[in-house]
């Protein structure tokens, strides 16, 4: 028994993401995944002055518009539905509020020796026992 519903006016959405950055985002992605010979990839492009998310990208990918053949696991979005360590992406973000919340100085030594939490070693990809601030974002 279907009955049919009225309906209400709502508030207009719109969407920030453009359209030429998509596709750049898209194809820079897909060239990164193919050189690194990676399993996949994932982008995402934010306007740091508005926290508009103008770009998101997926490699591998599927075409929306013919199903036919993709595999259920081809069709999720990675970028919002994957849990991953973010790595050394979110280095600058931390060694700026460090720096703003006066934690560490411009001339500040880091300990960079390997330690675990809950049974899982964090370490960085190069073998360092210290760094300067520099060297952890290079």
């Amino acid at each position: 028994n279907i009955t049919e519903v009225p309906p209400v006016p709502a508030h207009n959405l719109q969407l920030s993401i453009d359209e030429r950055l998509q596709a750049l985002v898209y194809r820079e992605l897909n060239n990164a995944v193919a050189f690194n010979k990676a399993e996949s990839g994932s982008a995402v492009l934010v306007d740091v002055n508005t926290g508009e998310v103008l770009a998101m990208a997926n490699s591998p990918s599927y075409n929306p518009n013919n199903l036919s053949g993709t595999p259920k696991e081809a069709m999720r979005n990675r970028t919002i539905t994957d849990v991953f360590e973010p790595g050394s992406t979110v280095k600058p973000m931390v060694v700026m509020t460090a720096l703003q919340r006066g934690v560490v100085r411009e001339n500040s030594v880091l300990n960079t020796i390997p330690y675990l939490i809950n049974g899982h070693e964090i370490k960085d990809v190069a073998r360092y026992s210290e760094l300067t601030l520099t060297g952890v974002l290079q």
